[in-house]
């Protein structure tokens, strides 16, 4: 066909258009589908062998994570158990040093009381020159075996008249009446601290500073009220009789 007798050829309708598109689709859904492209064998072992590598390398992962929780596990374990025993260490070592520090309490605790006997015995004051003699004997084996005590580390308390009553080394047996509360009158036993244990306190009589009572002062000013009476009363009598002489002389 020349151009001009496509120029004069009608133009299709939208109908034909439409139906012309169809029979394009139809054309195309009735051609048989080209087959896809199945993989060969050497691809499917690729494959195979990748799923295999990612599994094993996701085990090794899930492996690697539990070890590595079990390693921080075992490693606070070993922490604590390390400083459990440096604990037991320093403690066995302070028990120790506190046995050998007091391991010779117990035997002085039993002689206490041969100290006491010596100190009542010091206290004595005979007349008797072959007495005094012994006595003297007995004050160096005293004075020696304080010696003894005092460098085993053994401090006596022996608390002096008028010094303040501290209940911490002292123990107060009685009370006596004086000028001041709580100071000491007198020490009945010395008191024996070993280190910072206290063996035991010094006995000690402390005084107690004595209470004026009110009513007792009432009482002492009652006497003096009932004297003061009196003497106004007596007073009162005598100016009575005074007038009554008064008055008889004028009548005479």
């Amino acid at each position: 066909m020349s151009e001009e007798e496509k120029k004069q050829a009608p133009e299709p309708s939208k109908e034909e258009k439409k139906s012309s598109e169809e029979k394009k689709e139809e054309s195309k859904a009735a051609e048989p589908k080209k087959e896809e492209a199945k993989p060969s064998e050497k691809e499917k072992q690729l494959q195979e062998e990748v799923e295999k590598l990612k599994k094993e390398v996701f085990e090794k992962e899930r492996a690697y994570e539990e070890a590595d929780k079990k390693a921080d596990d075992w490693k606070n374990k070993y922490y604590q158990v390390y400083a459990d025993m440096a604990n037991t260490r320093k403690q066995v070592e302070r028990e120790n040093a506190d046995f050998k520090k007091y391991a010779q309490q117990s035997l002085i605790e039993e002689m206490i009381p041969t100290f006491d006997s010596f100190d009542m015995a010091l206290k004595s004051e005979p007349k008797d020159e072959t007495i005094k003699k012994y006595l003297e004997g007995f004050e160096m084996i005293h004075n020696k075996l304080l010696y003894a005590l005092k460098q085993n580390h053994v401090e006596i308390i022996d608390p002096k008249v008028g010094e303040a009553y501290d209940a911490s080394f002292m123990q107060a047996f009685s009370t006596i009446p004086g000028k001041e509360d709580n100071k000491v009158a007198e020490t009945f036993t010395k008191g024996y601290k070993l280190y910072d244990h206290l063996l035991r306190p010094a006995g000690v009589i402390i005084t107690k500073k004595e209470e004026v009572k009110v009513e007792e002062k009432k009482e002492a000013e009652k006497p003096e009220e009932k004297e003061k009476g009196d003497s106004a009363s007596e007073k009162k009598v005598d100016e009575a009789d005074k007038k009554g002489s008064d008055s008889e002389s004028e009548k005479k």
